[in-house]
């Protein structure tokens, strides 16, 4: 048995290593920019964890014929030859993501009609591209967002409510850029890929309304918690004081393209042709996923168990693939993300369980706000932490995986990445 969970363990770091690489997927936008024809210069913008990543790509392809450019990024130390990079904070908004975000703006307003813009847009533009509208306090508005990624909503409900408290997101910078060639390329972090939902959407018009803002607030039980200042913002938004935000039907969007790259599942499919070169039978869910933590983490559990009970139609040695975004409702007062806290779940879960891993690994490089990208964990990691007198259930409360996963050894750091395309779960069985 330890032999084989020896190779598993060996297997999975290799996976981490090559999504880290950019191996399992690389992001190729020239069929993208193909498409767009410019006898004039081109102004390149954007925002989010891979967006540098993706103006290097515009800058190859355009090269002297872009005029300048701003991207912000969690990371300002990456060089650009013709586009400047400012960075920002990320999952929070703190003052430099809002001094970069002024910039941006101010940029673009510079920016002639009928020129052609490019924005590259990937997740975490909703932390980066940020300025907190009329009478909200910067830390007001990081304490609304802070609610919301530990409440237990879904991406698609905490943008709602994100859009309805930037000025820079749901639209309204697409607005702004009304009257030039605006093309967004998208690089989808999440289920479904809604383009008004991938970093809140700053290009994109937005399908969501403040009244679905506050309904998110009362669901979830953070209105009576919300800062002042932001309930009378939606408030006032609800009641026609503030207009909404621009809408699909608003004439200013016909000069404008939106590409979205739909990276998970390629991800998902090139690690299951690796996993299958290994030896593995493989099977990859065919949707990402999106729903509460402890729930995704029993179908995992189930379908590895049930591979050996013998009631799956894999047969060992088996592997099965996921993608897609957990939520997590946290209640204690330890650090970690969702999964470093889903590897923990699921170690529970096959605690004595023959020959079962996981790995279970942030995209981007960054699980939460951690310096780690997630754990690999295996059927005797709780064995093992109980004979330290650990117990994982003490640690799963308090929301502290992370601390666990540092005792056990099992976290995966690997930096950021430059690409940010959901969660990846692996199992590998016998």
């Amino acid at each position: 048995m330890k032999k084989k969970l020896h190779k598993q363990y060996s297997v999975l770091q290799e996976v981490a290593k090559k999504v880290v690489s950019g191996d399992f997927f690389q992001m190729n936008l020239h069929s993208y920019l193909d498409e767009i024809k410019s006898t004039e210069r081109i102004w390149v913008l954007g925002a989010g964890k891979a967006s540098v990543e993706m103006a290097y790509q515009v800058e190859q392809y355009f090269g002297s014929d872009i005029e300048d450019g701003i991207i912000i990024s969690p990371n300002d130390s990456h060089k650009l030859n013709r586009v400047q990079v400012f960075s920002g904070t990320h999952p929070y908004p703190y003052q430099d993501s809002v001094s970069a975000s002024y910039e941006l703006r101010q940029f673009a307003k510079q920016i002639p009609d009928g020129a052609t813009v490019i924005f590259c847009l990937s997740g975490g533009a909703s932390s980066l591209l940020c300025i907190p509208e009329d009478g909200i306090e910067l830390d007001e508005l990081r304490h609304c967002y802070k609610q919301l990624l530990n409440s237990g909503a879904s991406i698609h409900e905490i943008n709602a409510v994100r859009k309805h408290l930037s000025e820079t997101a749901g639209g309204k910078l697409g607005k702004l850029l009304a009257g030039t060639k605006l093309t967004s390329i998208v690089l989808s972090d999440v289920p479904g890929d809604a383009t008004d939902v991938v970093g809140s959407g700053p290009t994109v018009a937005d399908r969501s309304t403040f009244t679905e803002a506050f309904q998110v607030l009362k669901k979830y039980g953070l209105w009576d918690e919300t800062p002042h200042s932001i309930r009378i913002y939606l408030s006032k938004g609800m009641h026609g004081d503030v207009p909404e935000n621009p809408k699909p039907d608003n004439n200013f969007w016909r000069n404008h393209r939106v590409e979205v790259i739909s990276g998970a599942s390629l991800l998902a499919q090139n690690v299951a042709h690796f996993l299958s070169e290994e030896g593995y039978n493989v099977s990859v869910d065919p949707e990402a996923y999106n729903m509460d933590l402890n729930k995704i983490s029993k179908k995992i559990c189930g379908d590895a168990i049930s591979v050996l009970s013998k009631g799956s139609p894999l047969k060992k040695p088996a592997s099965y693939v996921y993608f897609g975004e957990s939520t997590v409702n946290v209640k204690g007062e330890g650090k970690g993300g969702r999964n470093q806290e889903l590897a923990l779940n699921a170690a529970i879960s096959i605690e004595g369980q023959h020959d079962i891993s996981l790995l279970s690994l942030a995209t981007d490089g960054v699980d939460g706000p951690t310096d780690a990208a997630g754990a690999i964990i295996n059927s005797e990691t709780t064995l093992k932490a109980r004979k330290q007198k650990l117990s994982p259930e003490d640690y799963l409360q308090d929301n502290d995986s992370y601390h666990f996963h540092e005792e056990m050894k099992t976290l995966i750091k690997t930096g950021p990445t430059g690409n940010n395309l959901m969660d990846l779960q692996i199992t590998l069985i016998g």
